[in-house]
This record gives structure tokens, C-alpha cells and sequence, in this order.
């Protein structure tokens, strides 16, 4: 059962770059990068959920962190966000991209708790910052979203990185006075 709902998320995640659907995506920045970019990262994640757990290595750990702050960062980009608008190929690389980086968090966070500590933290950092510069921006800096939209999606990548700064707080509470 697992399996199905991983292959319809999937599904869902990637529906909107299908052309009868691609309107969402040109219509509105926030669909773009606060749905289905996330979207994309969740399905990679379920799908290499279900695998066994692994004993990762530093190195393995590393080079999967660096693969997801790099993808991550590509991906906020004003100019990466245009392109995959306008060019069917690029949307394409955003999908396989976005899908892998999820199915490396799996990876990722079983090395070194200090490493994921730094990368989240990282990540997290990047969001808000990130999100602080769309939404402060005067000028348009995606060419295909208005400025209104730009700033809105400004405003929920922050309060994204808010709500999963939230959640890692959680979870490191939670793994340090119940560790079973």
C-alpha cells in the first residue's frame, strides 16, 4: 500500500509541469516553489523510505548533503525557476533533480548527527534568506511571476524554514530525552 501512495505523490508532485497543468505553475510563484518543489523533495524522500535503513559512512553522508544544499540552492534561483517555466528540458532536470535530492535525505541524515546538524542548519539558513530577499526585493527578480507573487512566495519561504526550524527543534528534543 505504501508503494501506491509513494507512485501517486509522484504523480501529483509532477502534474503540474504536465502541459495541461502547467498554467498552475506560470500562474503563481508560490505553486511553483512553495508546493511542488517540496512536493518533489517529499516524493524522493517516501520513495527511498521504504528501503532498508543504512549504515552510512561519512564520506557517503557528506557527498549526499552537498548534493542537496547545491541542488536546494540551484533550484532558488530566480533565473533556474524562469527557465524551468519556459523550457520543457529544464523542467525535466528540475524533476529528476528534486526527486534525487529527496531520495538522498534518507542517506543524508543517517551519517553523523553533527553533519546533518550543520546541513540542516544550513538549509534552514538559506530558506530564510533566501525567502527574506524575494519578499524585500523592490524589483522583479523572476521575469515569468509578478512582483506580488514574488514577494508572497518570499513570505512563505520564511515562514517555511520557520515551521521546519520548528520541527528540527522537535526532533532534536525529542531524540535527546527519549532516545528509544
Amino acid at each position: 500500500m505504501k508503494v501506491y501512495a509513494s507512485v501517486l505523490f509522484i504523480i501529483a508532485a509532477i502534474a503540474p509541469s504536465l502541459p495541461p497543468f502547467k498554467f498552475l505553475l506560470a500562474s503563481s510563484m508560490v505553486t511553483h516553489m512553495l508546493i511542488q518543489i517540496p512536493a518533489l523533495v517529499l516524493a524522493g524522500y517516501w520513495l527511498n523510505a521504504a528501503s532498508k535503513p543504512v549504515n552510512t559512512s561519512l564520506l557517503l553522508s557528506l557527498s549526499c548533503w552537498l548534493w542537496i544544499l547545491l541542488a536546494s540552492m540551484f533550484w532558488m534561483l530566480p533565473i533556474s525557476v524562469d527557465k524551468a517555466l519556459i523550457d520543457a528540458n529544464w523542467d525535466i532536470f528540475k524533476i529528476i533533480t528534486l526527486l534525487l535530492s529527496g531520495m538522498l535525505l534518507k542517506p543524508a541524515f543517517a551519517g553523523p548527527k553533527i553533519l546533518s546538524l550543520f546541513f540542516a542548519g544550513s538549509s534552514l539558513m538559506m530558506l530564510f534568506s533566501v525567502g527574506h530577499f524575494y519578499q524585500d526585493s523592490e524589483s522583479r527578480l523572476c521575469n515569468s511571476y509578478l512582483l506580488a507573487s514574488q514577494q508572497t512566495t518570499g513570505l512563505g519561504l520564511m515562514l517555511l524554514a520557520a515551521a521546519l526550524l520548528l520541527f528540527a527543534l522537535y526532533k532534536i528534543r525529542h531524540d535527546i530525552f527519549e532516545p528509544n
